[in-house]
């Protein structure tokens, strides 16, 4: 008897403090008491007037296309390029034609894609857009290569030396 009653005068305890709470039914009550005073608010119906319109998806960008690109020399101007402008404008250049070359080459790695497939699985139509951005990226390598020659050019006329129109 004297084991039984340590362990069942904690769990009275215990039981009384649960019935002294508030009941299921009461809290329903001040609930739904609460719902009836913001209910009387009035009421606002939303119209498409009130919402803006959704922006073009071609508008939205895309962060597979739109990988970061050198700002072109010509763009910037050169006649106040110092040699350290020089250097960093044509490494940024031969730093994006060896990310386009990266991408050529990734692109010959991949397999050919499935047109069947492309419009029903979904995974068909990622590899379809990722060969797709590979071969833009890819189609870009002669122009940009063009633009490097002439930033080296422009370097070279502007007196500077070989350190800076050929940076390593």
């Amino acid at each position: 008897m004297r084991r039984i009653v340590p362990t069942i005068f904690p769990a009275l305890l215990l039981i009384g403090g649960l019935c002294h709470g508030q009941s299921l039914g009461e809290a329903a009550r001040q609930t739904r008491k609460q719902k009836q005073k913001d209910s009387t608010a009035a009421k606002r119906v939303i119209t498409t007037d009130d919402l803006s319109p959704s922006p073009d998806p071609k508008l939205i960008p895309d962060p597979k296309k739109d990988v970061p690109k050198p700002l072109p020399y010509k763009t910037v101007g050169t006649a106040g390029f110092t040699p350290e402008d020089w250097t960093r404008s044509i490494k940024a250049q031969k730093d994006w034609i060896a990310h386009l070359q990266a991408a050529a080459e990734k692109l010959k790695t991949l397999r050919k894609v499935d047109m069947n497939k492309v419009a029903t699985d979904p995974a068909e139509r990622n590899f379809w857009e990722e060969r797709t951005d590979l071969e833009q990226l890819a189609s870009e390598i002669p122009e940009q290569q063009k633009k490097l020659k002439e930033a080296q050019d422009d370097a070279r006329k502007a007196g500077m030396p070989v350190a800076v129109w050929d940076p390593q």
